[in-house]
Parts: C-alpha cells; structure tokens; sequence
C-alpha cells in the first residue's frame, strides 16, 4: 500500500512524473518556483519526506538526482480507489451516479464514456 502524499508533496512529483527522467535539485526548484513561492528549505523538506516515505529515491553523481519509485498511473489507481472506497463504499458506480446527478458530467462526458466502454475500455 502507498504511504499518503500530501498536497504539497504531490507538486513535486508531478514534477518529477513529468520530468521522464531523474532530476537535479536545482530542476525541480526552477519547475516549483515557476508556481509556488517556496523557498530552497521548504522544496529540501518536500523531497526528505517524500524520500524518508519511500516514494523517490536520490542517486549521487556529481549531484544528487530525484526520480519517483512509484509512477504517476500507479499513485492515481491507488488514490482513486482509496477515495471511491472512502466516499461511495467502494462502489465506483455511485461514484457516477453522483457526478452524473450533480451536473458534473455532460453529454459529451457521457458520450466519451459509452465509447470507451463499447470499445471494450480502451481510450481514445
């Protein structure tokens, strides 16, 4: 089971997601400083947590890079299942129903998800 990645921990690793390759910490700084104010101390505490919790790891050369353990795809099946199970009992479809009766999904939602599931899950 994946450990919790708080909020501001999730900004760095899609950073690292969408890297595709181990960074430097002077790349992820650059990346989060284009969208948040944080400074060095807060960025180093971020990738402590996320290395101490498992989910990256560092690689020494000539500088320490970062690169995730735990892939983007996987974190979201995980999340998505720990909120459907949370919030809907489990059951994805009340999920749906939910998003459907409170206006969250449109027709053209509901058309994308008829395709994907008469061509057998596959997206488009």
């Amino acid at each position: 089971m994946l450990k919790k990645i708080a909020d501001s921990e999730l900004e760095v690793m899609r950073i690292l997601w969408r890297g595709g390759r181990p960074l430097s910490f002077a790349e992820i700084k650059t990346a989060i400083e284009s969208k948040t104010d944080w400074k060095k101390s807060t960025i180093q505490t971020l990738l402590g947590r996320l290395r101490d919790k498992g989910i990256i790891c560092t690689h020494n050369h000539y500088v320490t890079l970062y690169s995730p353990n735990v892939s983007e795809e996987e974190y979201v099946k995980n999340e998505g299942q720990n909120f459907i199970d949370k919030l809907f009992d489990g059951n994805a479809m009340k999920l749906v129903t939910a998003l459907c009766r409170n206006g969250q999904l449109d027709e053209n939602d509901v058309d994308e998800l008829k395709a994907f599931f008469t061509m057998g899950g596959e997206s488009k």
